[in-house]
């Protein structure tokens, strides 16, 4: 049961998580598009998406593990000033470098659908001290269907671009939708100014650098030795398949709008209501799948449908209209997307209260690492005119995602009881979550 006054600072952040992913769902769709317009090739626009996830992986790791000392709601309210400048940047000028400055900052065109770039991790563990265990894999889920419904309304609003292209031609016609995450953003730092997070306690502070000293003097109590080495353990191996599942990822969505553009002369007007489908579509298996963590598990439910969404994109690129690449496209997302708050939930679950924030930090920089090289590869291989190579290598490594997926995590899975209350394996050592 979750007390009255928690709900509402939940609904703080789920309300925040919307009003961010508008911005970033109008944007997904058209600034790729955008920097086509002011004569970026598609080798630079992928670099300069690479360069934005780089960012966003350098920084989430000190974020969490500073987040684990200093709290968790300084780093979320300071990424969304960085999207307020961001946005007021780009708002103002096209020149190459506030346009790079402004898309590092605010991750424009990289469908972070409501997320909150190097500050993710602070987010999550935010989220994770408001929800009790058992139900965070269902709260997780509703969360990102929040997010892709946001992203969904974001994507319709891409498509208004035409309507006001004839008093704004060319790239400027582009420009005004930098208005959406400067309104946004100021609105979620009034918003998650009033919500309550946890303080660090001085004395679990001190605790921690009486462990952190103890650690490098190797003094370390051997029961404390073993939680913390088999927490670690669970975490690198999630860290490692997230790496190859990410490049997957990266390879195929940043560009995604180009390759429509590219391939069937299609612009905003068409690909906006696509993507805003997409989403919706998206929302409502992310609702189902945390109806099925309680039921099956969280990794169960990864697997069945992540293996599905293969088959979609080896069939995807393949497809010689617009309207079929747009259907399974829908199908894909909603297959492969779907299951991301299962899978943040399982990422928080893997360790104690204490390390939450460092263990969404290593989620965030084995996904960001991968990230950040896989748009200007694609960009590479669609310049030389190879739209179907990169499709390939994602399904590949996907494949092997969900397999790996399965059989590493299936033993610390959150899985349903008799009683009906979820039962979450780990270590058994007194103090220690099971």
């Amino acid at each position: 049961m979750i007390r009255p006054h928690i709900r509402t600072d939940i609904a703080r952040l789920q309300a925040s998580k919307v009003l961010r992913s508008l911005g970033q769902g109008a944007l997904l769709v058209t600034f790729a598009l955008y920097l086509d317009e002011l004569g970026w090739s598609a080798t630079a626009i992928g670099g300069l998406l690479s360069l934005g996830a780089l960012y966003q992986a350098a920084f989430s790791l000190p974020v969490g593990v500073l987040s684990d000392r200093l709290g968790r709601k300084p780093f979320v309210i300071g990424y969304e000033v960085g999207i307020v400048l961001a946005a007021a940047l780009a708002l103002v000028s096209e020149h190459p470098a506030v346009i790079t400055i402004a898309s590092v900052l605010g991750a424009f065109g990289r469908g972070q659908v409501g997320m909150v770039g190097p500050a993710a991790p602070a987010e999550q563990a935010w989220l994770a001290e408001l929800v009790p265990a058992p139900l965070r894999g269902q709260v997780y889920s509703y969360n990102a269907a929040l997010g892709f419904a946001g992203t969904g309304i974001g994507s319709l609003l891409a498509g208004l671009v035409p309507l006001w292209a004839g008093v704004l031609p060319g790239p400027a016609a582009y420009r005004p939708l930098f208005l959406l995450p400067l309104v946004t953003g100021t609105a979620n730092i009034v918003l998650l100014a009033r919500a309550k997070a946890n303080k660090p306690r001085r004395q679990a502070q001190s605790e921690e650098k009486r462990d952190l000293w103890a650690g490098w003097k190797g003094r370390l109590s051997p029961e404390e030795r073993a939680i913390r080495r088999e927490e670690n353990v669970r975490i690198l191996k999630l860290g490692a398949i997230n790496a190859m599942n990410s490049m997957a990822v990266s390879l195929t969505s940043p560009l995604l709008s180009y390759w429509f553009a590219a391939k069937f002369g299609v612009g905003p007007g068409e690909i906006g209501p696509v993507y805003a489908v997409t989403f919706f579509a998206t929302g409502m298996a992310s609702v189902l799948t945390g109806r099925a963590t309680r039921r099956i598990g969280i990794v169960r439910s990864v697997v069945a449908v992540r293996l599905a969404a293969v088959l979609v994109l080896l069939v995807f690129p393949f497809v010689p209209y617009f309207w079929m690449a747009a259907i399974l496209h829908v199908l894909r997302s909603a297959l492969n997307r779907g299951t991301q708050g299962a899978r943040q939930a399982l990422s928080v679950a893997l360790v104690r209260d204490e390390r939450r924030g460092f263990a969404s930090s290593i989620n965030s920089l084995s996904m960001g690492l991968p990230n950040s090289a896989g748009p200007a590869v694609a960009g590479a291989l669609l310049n030389a005119g190879y739209f179907s190579l990169p499709f390939y290598i994602a399904a590949g490594a996907q494949f092997l995602y969900g397999i790996l997926f399965g059989r590493m995590f299936q033993k610390y899975d959150t899985v349903p009881a008799a009683d009906g209350q979820a039962r979450a394996p780990g270590v058994t050592k007194a103090g220690a979550r099971r």
